[in-house]
């Protein structure tokens, strides 16, 4: 190597290294909220409510938005924590609605270097029943989590906090489902906090989506390939995720003919409704539920498709997004998430514009 040459390439790489160093380093953090835990103790026994606080913090220069429905400003309605206890998975026995697609009224909006504090008695959501080491996290993911409008589906947005530690002394859990009846033949329908119209009104959705799930039942039994409808809701065909559906609907087609259905009518949430995914087969009905077409695009009949799969019991699915529009882009862009999603379920079975 010409030794002339030598000091040019030293002073070329220390010169790379710092200015590797100051762009490291003056990087900025996400653009966006953050979200913290605390605990007033570390130790809580079986008669304590285990009490945590959500601290959600803007420590940018600007406003930013957030959904509330991944926020405890109304209580907490989805899944917001991930909770292990000595490692182990702990399941979420709160409630997981279906509600209309989001709107500007349905973020919250943090000033620059404002924060917002929600106390959650844990226990009210979670199978605390182990006593053991638990650690929880916020722990949150929408692909409109801080807009309306999304980002375009590249993927889905997050926010998460660094665990906290804490012992926990077993409890029995709030909300535990009590066992299933044995349904007689055909099933049975109950009803609570319904008038006679309401019950009236609900045996007939019972029954349509009964249809609902046998049609969709029999509909993906018949094909072995992508047709318009299945791409549609389900995205490029693969067998693993059409066989993930067949088993979806299946469950579906046996909880509508033959599970107990216990109806409640008090909901006066402005959503369709909603359900506890630990606790077949109970479905709660909200006010946006009453005024929607029998059948069609997110129809009473509907609905209960969408409902009866978020059990664990039936599909385990989830509310990934909500609105025909997000349903088609999830199965267009991420079919393995729109497999799993509830209102991709719905939309199939209403097939409302009709494809082949």
């Amino acid at each position: 190597m010409n030794k002339h040459r030598m000091p040019f390439i030293i002073f070329f790489a220390l010169l790379t290294a710092m200015l590797l160093i100051v762009s490291s380093v003056g990087a900025a953090p996400k653009d966006g909220p953050v979200v913290s835990l605390s605990t007033a103790q570390d130790k809580y026994g079986a008669g304590q409510d285990v009490l945590i606080t959500v601290t959600i913090s803007n420590p940018t220069q600007h406003s930013v938005r957030m959904l509330k429905w991944f926020t405890p400003s109304d209580g907490v309605e989805e899944p917001l924590f991930e909770v292990k206890v000595d490692g182990e998975p702990v399941s979420y026995t709160g409630a997981i609605y279906k509600r209309p697609a989001a709107t500007g009224n349905d973020y919250i909006t943090l000033k620059a270097g404002e924060s917002v504090t929600y106390p959650v008695n844990l226990g009210d959501y979670y199978e605390l029943a182990v006593s053991g080491q638990y650690e929880v996290s916020y722990k949150v993911a929408s692909y409109i989590l801080f807009s309306e409008k999304g980002n375009g589906f590249k993927s889905r947005d997050t926010l998460s906090s660094e665990p906290i530690s804490i012992k926990v002394d077993g409890r029995t859990a709030k909300g535990k489902p009590t066992p299933t009846p044995t349904p007689p033949p055909g099933g049975n329908t109950l009803f609570k906090a319904c008038t006679t119209a309401q019950q009236n009104t609900l045996n007939s959705a019972r029954n349509q989506a009964k249809i609902y799930a046998s049609d969709s039942e029999n509909y993906l039994f018949g094909i072995n390939s992508g047709t318009q409808r299945y791409l549609e809701w389900f995205g490029v065909f693969a067998t693993s995720r059409h066989d993930t559906v067949k088993s979806h609907f299946t469950s579906l087609s046996d909880a509508w003919d033959n599970a107990v259905v216990t109806f409640n009518c008090g909901c006066k949430k402005p959503y369709y409704a909603y359900v506890y995914p630990n606790q077949p087969y109970n479905i709660y009905l909200c006010k946006v539920f009453w005024t929607a077409t029998m059948t069609g695009t997110d129809s009473k009949a509907g609905t209960l498709i969408h409902e009866m799969s978020h059990f664990y019991v039936v599909a385990s699915t989830d509310d990934y997004v909500y609105g025909q529009a997000g349903a088609r882009e999830l199965a267009d862009k991420y079919p393995d998430d729109a497999i799993m999603n509830a209102d991709n379920h719905e939309y199939f079975a209403e097939n409302n514009p009709s494809l082949p």
